[in-house]
């Protein structure tokens, strides 16, 4: 698909853009809010849509430092079918594998970060996941 176009697209760019404002304020309630509400100003077929995977991504991340557990499960699924044109190189597996780990399900945990590291040959992992590559090597 594409990103969304005029007025709307600016908007929902507008509250992404604010949403990180207030990350880096470390207002992370109001952070994911605003995410959220981008979510719900985006067109029906919402995952089709650029966006949909750094709402999501965005939401995931910021559900992960509040330790937010319903958040996490609500929002998890949709990672893996949101922007399907995406090149698949293990940031959706990634973030399944934290989300399962931060839910101490850690044998789905290992499986989705082994497929993360292998699909992204290790490149996935940035600075801050680096306790879910610890987690992942002490096999």
């Amino acid at each position: 698909m594409a990103y969304v176009a005029g007025e709307k697209g600016a908007y929902i760019q507008s509250l992404m853009d604010k949403s990180n404002e207030e990350f880096d304020k470390g207002n992370l309630e109001k952070s994911v809010f605003l995410l959220e509400q981008a979510w719900g100003e985006l067109p029906n077929d919402k995952v089709t849509y650029d966006e949909s995977f750094l709402i999501i991504w965005g939401i995931l991340d910021i559900s992960i430092l509040l330790n937010d557990v319903e958040r996490m499960k609500k929002w998890v699924d949709k990672i893996f079918v949101a922007d399907p044109e995406r090149g698949d190189t293990g940031e959706r597996d990634l973030w399944a594998g934290k989300v399962a780990y931060e839910l101490g399900d850690l044998s789905k945990a290992r499986e989705y970060l082994d497929i993360a590291n292998m699909k992204s040959k290790g490149r996935c992992f940035g600075v801050k996941d680096g306790k879910y590559l610890k987690f992942l090597k002490a096999k």
